[in-house]
């Protein structure tokens, strides 16, 4: 299907198996697969909860992982089996799909696909949404991909940086790649501090960031992260990644026999077209001063200008109510070029 790009099979199996996912060290889960009577897979489905979830939430269960042929009673079969286990659980709201948090892939994909895969993003065949609300769920939330001119960006923030640096006495610095602990630490602590007001807020734990930093080891490199200091103390911070999808391009998946040749090849030669934002967080007490609505642009300025790339920078995901780096976004040209959704049982109507 155009802008279907699978990614490896064995880095899939790693984020679903309990033995080296980080989300299992505070959270469970349960998977499905309907099948025909042939016993071909027809589709698939994750149930999960999060122990990290705020008290306010925790009668909401999770669910994740959904991929199926164009057909609403495989759907709705597959939520059905989804509810069930969180309901005997206590838990009796469904809202989703989240593999497996809101702090990793968000949402069915509803616009955008032929645009292309993007590195941890969800990708979802056009019909799924329509099939998800058919099951009895509705739309609660949506997520949007900003698409944003790596050269345009770059001349819209060339005077930020140093202009604020000087008035602000604001460092910039990058990774540090002999210390990961400690930056994920950093980076947690900024990342917690900055979203905990949002919707759907779960806290994401430092060992999820080092994690994530150390799968990526082999393409990673200092600039791909960006630290601003503030009178010595880490103030704010963003982190991209370069779309490592291009690198299996045309692998279908498998690495075996040969393909694990090919990809040490493009590791050490590949000039990447596209990247993508990924994570970004401004000290609490920083965020509704001018230094702190400054911070954003800063971080992202220096991202751009340390890292550059011939085609597109994505930004996502950004929540379709949060105006304010909507604003900050557009204002550098950069466009919706992707939209996920989320969806939930109904409120009834007595609680709504």
């Amino acid at each position: 299907m155009p802008g279907f790009q699978p990614p490896l099979d064995f880095e899939r199996a790693q984020l679903l198996d309990p033995r080296y996912a980080p989300f299992f060290t505070h959270g469970e889960a349960a998977f499905f697969i309907a099948s025909d009577e042939a016993g071909r897979p027809l589709g698939r489905i994750s149930a999960q909860f999060d122990r990290l979830t705020p008290p306010d939430r925790a009668h909401i269960g999770h669910f994740g992982c959904l991929d199926a042929v164009d057909d609403p009673a495989v759907v709705a079969a597959l939520i059905a089996a989804a509810r069930a286990w969180h309901a005997a659980r206590g838990r009796h709201r469904l809202e989703g799909p989240f593999s497996f948090s809101i702090n990793e892939e968000v949402g069915t994909q509803i616009e955008g696909q032929a645009q292309g895969e993007m590195v941890l993003m969800p990708w979802h065949p056009p019909y799924l949404g329509a099939l998800v609300e058919a099951a009895g769920l509705v739309p609660i939330k949506d997520f949007l991909a900003y698409s944003v001119s790596a050269e345009i960006g770059a001349q819209w923030t060339g005077t930020r940086v140093a202009r604020l640096a000087k008035q602000s006495r604001v460092t910039v610095r990058h990774l540090d790649m002999k210390n990961l602990d400690r930056e994920a630490v950093i980076m947690t602590d900024l990342f917690n501090a900055s979203w905990k007001d949002n919707w759907g807020f779960i806290p994401i734990a430092s060992a999820e960031l080092a994690a994530l930093l150390k799968i990526i080891w082999p393409i990673l490199k200092p600039t791909y992260a960006v630290f601003l200091e503030v009178e010595g103390k880490p103030a704010a911070f963003t982190f991209a990644m370069p779309n490592a999808l291009e690198l299996v391009r045309g692998f279908g998946g498998k690495l075996l026999p040969f393909n694990w040749a090919r990809l040490l090849w493009r590791i050490f030669t590949h000039d990447f077209a596209s990247g993508r934002v990924t994570l970004l967080g401004v000290r609490a007490d920083l965020r509704d001063t001018l230094l702190g609505a400054s911070l954003p642009i800063v971080a992202i300025a220096s991202l751009i200008a340390a890292n550059p790339i011939r085609g597109d920078i994505e930004m996502s995901w950004i929540l379709d109510d949060n105006t304010r780096m909507r604003r900050i976004i557009e204002s550098a040209g950069g466009t919706i070029s992707k939209r996920y959704r989320v969806y939930a049982d109904p409120v009834p109507a007595e609680t709504a």
